[in-house]
């Protein structure tokens, strides 16, 4: 029995010593667990870090793309206003020259019309001038003509005449 009871103890003692490296294998496993789960956590916030700077990057390129391309819409606006506001004083130059060249038009037809009018007007007067130089030939004519009457009846008057005196002369010599 004693030596049953001394195995007894001995194993008591030695399930002691075995539940000691039991506890002390449980806590080195504990702390390994502990150890992998700070790792895993590190892990996992380092992981998470480099997700929120990756975002952030992503989230400033977003910013600074959408920025450019405000900047670039903007630039585009200035110029198509630049280009409006220059096609606008253009046109406005244009139609400023078409009027000048309408009322240059205008006043070109006004001293045309003019012109016409004095020839016109020139025109009659020479009609006049010609009437006028017509008629005085006419009346030269005229003059010319009745002269002429007037000297073939005086010639006619003086002819017969001479010839009736001629007779009285010849009837006076002849005794008649």
């Amino acid at each position: 029995m004693n030596r049953t009871l001394i195995a007894l103890t001995l194993s008591l003692l030695a399930a002691q010593a075995d539940a000691g490296q039991f506890d002390q294998l449980r806590q080195i496993e504990v702390q390994q667990q502990q150890v992998e789960a700070a790792q895993q956590a590190a892990y996992q916030r380092q992981w998470e870090e480099q997700q929120a700077k990756a975002q952030a990057r992503e989230d400033a390129n977003r910013r600074a793309r959408a920025a450019a391309q405000a900047r670039a819409a903007e630039q585009a606006a200035s110029e198509r206003k630049a280009v409006a506001q220059e096609n606008t004083r253009l046109r406005t130059r244009a139609e400023q020259q078409e009027d000048e060249d309408r009322a240059l038009e205008i006043e070109e037809r006004k001293l045309k019309l003019q012109a016409m009018k004095a020839k016109a007007d020139r025109a009659n007067d020479y009609i006049d001038a010609e009437l006028r130089s017509s008629a005085a030939q006419t009346d030269v004519v005229q003059s010319k003509a009745d002269a002429t009457r007037n000297v073939s009846s005086g010639t006619k008057a003086l002819l017969e005449d001479t010839g009736k005196a001629d007779v009285n002369r010849s009837n006076k010599l002849f005794g008649n």
